[in-house]
């Protein structure tokens, strides 16, 4: 198995987290790095068509305090950003890297939706976790109207670990939706691979392995 360096996040932030996590965890514990929680809400035109979607990620407060220390930005505890703090952090983790794989992986009649990059990243504080936001549009409009629509909440090499959290909002839909969510639960056929990415140092992730799908929270929504 062939492993490689991460950058699903800026390289300073990576390093200050692999640091971090790496004073209080052993070794089964090195994979994956980042969990965050959030979900996602969906965009459906008045016509029952899906046209963006937005993300939310929530990273827990242990993430938090490392990735605003390393961009040097303290605000105080319970409140949030001043506007000059905003603008630094939004201008950091709105600068996604080239291999960005999403969180947020979408399938309609077996068929994967194409989205286009990441735009509107905007943060904020709540409580003492640190929250952010973005845009991601379809490629191309879908009319959902009688469809199911299966979402995955992973990025492919499990370095983040997402947990969907959230009930999803449908836009202009409103109650002609509803979802269910099924959180990953471990089993035989996935102590492999888990197993597996215990074993990895804190710098290695695993290049051609789609762990993050196979250990993945999964949402369906259905739209009348």
């Amino acid at each position: 198995m062939q492993f490689a360096s991460h950058s699903f996040v800026g390289p300073a932030v990576r390093l200050a987290l692999v640091g971090a996590i790496g004073t209080f965890c052993g070794p089964a514990l090195a994979h994956p790095h980042v969990f965050v929680d959030g979900g996602a809400d969906f965009e459906i035109s008045e016509g029952g068509s899906l046209e963006r979607i937005r993300v939310t990620w929530r990273y827990d407060a242990f993430e938090t305090l490392y990735i605003l220390s390393d961009l040097n930005v303290l605000p105080m505890p319970g409140s949030d950003f001043s506007d000059q703090s905003r603008v630094i952090v939004e201008a950091a983790l709105g600068d996604f890297p080239p291999d960005f794989d999403g969180s947020v992986h979408i399938r309609i009649d077996g068929m994967a939706v194409p989205l286009d990059w990441p735009r509107d990243l905007s943060a904020q504080m709540v409580g003492d976790r640190l929250e952010v936001t973005f845009l991601r549009d379809l490629a191309q409009p879908v009319l959902v109207r009688s469809k199911d629509i299966h979402v995955g909440f992973y990025e492919r090499t499990y370095f983040f670990k997402f947990s969907l959290t959230d009930a999803p909002a449908f836009g202009a839909a409103g109650d002609s939706c509803t979802s269910a969510i099924t959180p990953f639960e471990p089993s035989q056929q996935t102590a492999e691979i888990r197993a597996a990415l215990a074993r990895l140092g804190r710098e290695e992730t695993p290049e051609d392995s789609n762990a993050g799908a196979l250990l993945a929270d999964r949402m369906v929504i259905s739209c009348e």
